[in-house]
């Protein structure tokens, strides 16, 4: 799966390299990652003003129930995942200094852990 520079989500065949087209085969596959911005399972990360470009880089954790979002303003963000309805609120929130352009989650993560790094910064 790819998400192109005009904010398209494609899906190829491994290994053939062919583009699926069919929505129905798309969704019945399960990926054991999830890094995108795009697609109906995170509708719920663009709040009411954002642009297309203002999300930058997204990260589904292990379990597969936690998605964390970084974006053009510094702020990292914890959502349910899927987060299929239009502007969700986040779980929690982070300020960074500067423009955050990929994240990721470690295997090790777990809510109550996020819980305890956002008490401590005292936001």
């Amino acid at each position: 799966k790819v998400s192109t520079g005009s904010y398209k989500r494609q899906v190829y065949e491994v290994p053939s390299g062919k583009q699926l087209v069919d929505q129905a085969v798309i969704d019945r596959i399960t990926w054991a990652t999830w890094t995108s911005v795009l697609g109906d399972e995170v509708i719920g990360i663009w709040s009411r003003h954002a642009e297309k470009a203002d999300v930058n880089c997204a990260c589904v954790s292990h379990s597969g129930i936690n998605l964390v979002t970084g974006d053009d303003f510094g702020m990292v963000k914890l959502f349910d995942f899927p987060c299929p309805e239009k502007f969700v609120r986040t779980c929690f929130c982070m300020v960074t200094a500067t423009s955050t352009v990929d994240i990721r989650i470690s295997s090790c993560f777990s809510r109550r852990h996020m819980t305890e790094i956002f008490s401590s910064l005292n936001l």
